[in-house]
């Protein structure tokens, strides 16, 4: 059993729901279609373009159905505690073959021919897949440790801390909420990092955050509106929107000495999230550019683009830009509702 999990861990089944994924999987089938050919006999009678059409004939709708299939059994396949998750899919892709090549075309004398090209290139798919996540595995554990020590300023804590020392004999109130808010907040960093959370679970604790530094600086000071229009059962990387406003407050407000407004947007538009946070700032080069000389909010938006590239490959898409007097990022997620607590990064 050892032997056949170590050899199982050479192959991953790829996620039909991301658009990388699926690019990459069109991209491997072309070439595969124009290489093959060149193995067969030399006496095949067939021209070289002929033998193209001959496995395009087949290989087309049985790669079809196969990315149709995955696409509706991507929370089966892509669930972290599957073991045999890549056996049940290459089982599951020749099943495939069989019917389409054997049973509704037909296909008599080339039979085992297919069916061996079609063993071998589910094989090579998921063994890219599975050396592109091997690639991805520093990336991904960097990323982890910089989300651990990017998320709380130490500045952050003295003051919250000093604010509801003071606040105790003066306002009880105001401290107690302080508190609490501050310990949820460490409760959520406590969290494995590589299990995503929700939109809005994550504005919730947004708003906890926002609600310390209102109790801290004052409601005058720093104001906030809320326009949330997207699906709260959204999923996204765990606590990726608190240290952006926690940047928004430090660059637009409280470097600044003065009021100011941080203005937050979620929509849903078709199966795209969208997500803006605009904050008072000073002209300066766009933050993800690496001569920024505000390197801490440079470091969270390359730190969430990472994150963003580890969960969901190239459809989500993250963009800061400087307008007058205004600092605005904006992200785009695909819209994928989080059906259980075991969604992972690589889901």
């Amino acid at each position: 059993m050892l032997i056949i999990r170590q050899i199982l861990s050479y192959f991953a089944v790829p996620n039909m729901r991301n658009m990388g994924s699926v690019s990459r999987i069109i991209l491997q089938g072309i070439l595969a279609l124009l290489f093959f050919p060149l193995l067969m006999p030399e006496n095949n009678a067939q021209t070289y373009f002929e033998l193209v059409f001959d496995l395009s004939s087949w290989a087309a709708p049985v790669l079809l159905i196969i990315m149709i299939t995955g696409y509706f059994s991507a929370t089966f396949f892509q669930d972290s505690n599957n073991k045999y998750a890549v056996v049940i899919a290459h089982i599951l892709h020749m099943v495939i073959f069989i019917l389409i090549d054997f049973v509704v075309l037909g296909t008599r004398g080339n039979f085992w021919q297919h069916f061996w090209i079609m063993n071998c290139f589910s094989l090579l798919i998921m063994g890219i897949e599975a050396h592109r996540r091997m690639q991805l595995s520093p990336a991904l554990s960097e990323a982890r440790l910089n989300a651990l020590t990017a998320r709380i300023r130490p500045h952050f804590l003295f003051n919250s801390l000093n604010a509801a020392i003071s606040l105790i004999r003066l306002r009880p109130y105001d401290a107690e909420t302080l508190l609490e808010n501050l310990a949820n907040l460490f409760r959520a960093q406590l969290r494995d990092a590589s299990k995503a959370s929700t939109l809005g679970q994550e504005i919730e604790w947004a708003q906890e955050y926002i609600a310390i530094e209102q109790i801290r600086m004052g409601h005058t000071r720093l104001q906030i509106t809320w326009q949330h229009n997207a699906p709260d059962d959204a999923q996204t990387p765990h606590l990726f929107l608190q240290p952006l406003l926690e940047n928004s407050v430090f660059h637009g407000i409280e470097s600044s000495h003065r009021p100011g407004c941080i203005n937050v947007f979620t929509s849903r538009k078709n199966n795209w999230i969208y997500i803006r946070i605009e904050n008072p700032s000073i002209p300066v080069k766009n933050a993800l550019a690496e001569e920024n000389p505000r390197k801490s909010n440079s470091m969270a938006l390359q730190n969430l683009k990472e994150r963003l590239s580890l969960m969901y490959d190239n459809d989500a898409v993250i963009k800061s830009q400087q307008l007058e007097n205004i600092f605005r990022v904006d992200i785009r997620l695909p819209y994928r509702a989080k059906e259980s607590s075991h969604m992972h990064l690589f889901d």
